[in-house]
């Protein structure tokens, strides 16, 4: 597959091709390569299209969030539901419409992104389908939140409960954001595009006040997850050649005092 940047492809036709993305990877190192593999998603759906709607609007594209009722329900939904998907949209009612925009629009007015906003607006990317080939023959994708080629500064915006440093910066790793930032990284150098130093994430909480956060992933960190995903990247071609995905865990997992009292006694 020949490198692809599509600029106006819909979420569903991205999510729908077959090279592999991000989610993938952070299965595969968070949970198993057999889960990675064969694993149910477990994300809610209502959380996901709060989320969608909430970069909707980051991305200055609010009006394909389409407003119903109270409910999920009855025929106020359906005709919400139907024109947002005849539109690639997603529909929400009132009060899940409300915190999605406002977290959207809290960090597009981020000082951080209107300073970008300011000094690159003809020249940023928003939600652009990016194609390549790897190294280790799979075909591989991204679809960053914010993209700015001439300097090649990558951002994700990121829902969340709390946006505070010292909550977020582990939900980074908790959630494997770090891999996925490696990722992005890396189908960005395979497609020819420039790539800045760093990641940025632009954390916003979910529920009034909307606080939203810049963090930065710095070079050290990069490193080593860029490490990591080439190192999965193989596995993957591995597995798939071979047909295996294990779990990698050890045939007896023993339970005994030392290496439980963290949880028996908080130690």
């Amino acid at each position: 597959m020949a490198v692809r940047i599509l600029h106006h492809q819909s979420n569903a036709d991205y999510h729908a091709d077959l090279a592999l993305g991000s989610t993938y990877i952070k299965d595969w190192h968070l949970r198993s390569p057999r889960h990675a593999e064969h694993g149910v998603k477990t994300i809610n759906r209502y959380t996901a299209d709060e989320g969608t709607a909430a970069h909707f609007e980051f991305s200055d594209d609010g009006d394909l969030v389409i407003m119903a009722g109270e409910t999920r329900r009855g025929a106020t939904w359906e005709e919400a539901r139907a024109k947002a998907e005849a539109i690639g949209g997603v529909a929400l009612p009132i009060k899940a419409y409300s915190n999605a925009i406002a977290a959207g629009r809290s960090a597009r007015t981020h000082p951080f992104v209107q300073q970008l906003l300011s000094n690159d607006a003809d020249d940023i990317w928003f939600e652009t389908s990016i194609f390549a080939d790897h190294a280790s023959g799979l075909s591989i994708k991204t679809r960053p939140d914010l993209y700015v080629p001439k300097s090649g500064l990558l951002l994700d915006l990121k829902t969340t409960i709390s946006a505070a440093p010292e909550n977020f910066t582990k939900t980074v790793f908790n959630m494997g954001y770090d891999k996925q930032a490696a990722f992005y990284r890396l189908v960005c150098r395979e497609a020819g595009l420039r790539v800045d130093d760093e990641f940025h994430f632009i954390a916003v909480e979910k529920t009034s006040p909307f606080v939203t956060q810049h963090f930065v992933l710095e070079g050290d960190i990069l490193s080593k997850a860029e490490e990591r995903v080439e190192q999965i990247l193989h596995e993957i071609a591995q597995s798939r050649k071979t047909g295996k995905y294990s779990t990698g865990w050890p045939p007896v997992s023993k339970i005994n005092l030392s290496n439980t009292k963290e949880f028996l006694y908080g130690l």
